[in-house]
Order: structure tokens, then C-alpha cells, then sequence
């Protein structure tokens, strides 16, 4: 045999991204997707419950609760973004803060989003 086949020893490899990086940016795909789903569960809401959203002329307790699930399922892959990212970063993962930030945006901005637009409603009744 010869020395070239004998050595056989794996170089170094590059680590791969850290676990919860990798689930801290799957979260911020998922965010688009989840947007689309609160949606349709908004939609869905307020024509089980007999109204149409475009006419505002639902109570405020179906507001209420349409507004409180859509903004349920929405945050759910922005919480995941924040807490993974947030892990990643607290495991020596620094580019855990982009996902994370990323996260906190889309979710801020939908809750504002959510308050001024039932803010808006209300005022234009």
C-alpha cells in the first residue's frame, strides 16, 4: 500500500450553522406563509360569524376576536424567529441577532398595523 492510501484522515471542516440559527431563519420564512394563513383566518371569521370585513359594520367583540386570532397565528413564526435567533446569539452564534430582528419587526409592525387599522374603523363609524 501506499503512503497516500494509508492516509486516509479527514481534513478540517467548516462547522455548519448552529441549530437554532438554522430554526431562527426557517421562522422567518415561514413568516410570509403564516401572513397568508392569518388571512384566511380572518376572512374565515368574519363570514362564520355573518359579516364582511370590507363593510366594517361587525361589533366590536367580533373585531375583537378576529383581529386577537389573526394576530395569534401571525406571530407564530415571529415568535419562533425572535426566540431561536435569540438562543443562537446566546450560543455563541452572532448572526442569530439578524433573524431575531428580523422577527421583532414583522411582529411590531402587524400589531401596529392591526391597532391602526381597527383604530380607523372605529374613528370612521
Amino acid at each position: 500500500m501506499s503512503d497516500r492510501q494509508l492516509d486516509r484522515t479527514p481534513g478540517p471542516t467548516a462547522p455548519g450553522p448552529h441549530p437554532w440559527l438554522r430554526r431562527a431563519w426557517v421562522g422567518v420564512a415561514l413568516i410570509p406563509v403564516f401572513f397568508i394563513i392569518a388571512l384566511v383566518v380572518g376572512q374565515g371569521i368574519y363570514a362564520l360569524m355573518g359579516y364582511k370585513p370590507e363593510n366594517a359594520d361587525a361589533p366590536a367583540w367580533a373585531v375583537v376576536l378576529a383581529s386577537a386570532l389573526t394576530l395569534l397565528v401571525v406571530l407564530i413564526p415571529c415568535v419562533g424567529a425572535v426566540t431561536y435567533g435569540l438562543r443562537a446569539t446566546r450560543a455563541g452564534e452572532r448572526r442569530g441577532v439578524f433573524p431575531a430582528v428580523i422577527g421583532a419587526v414583522a411582529a411590531v409592525g402587524w400589531v401596529a398595523l392591526t391597532i391602526v387599522n381597527e383604530a380607523g374603523n372605529v374613528i370612521g363609524r
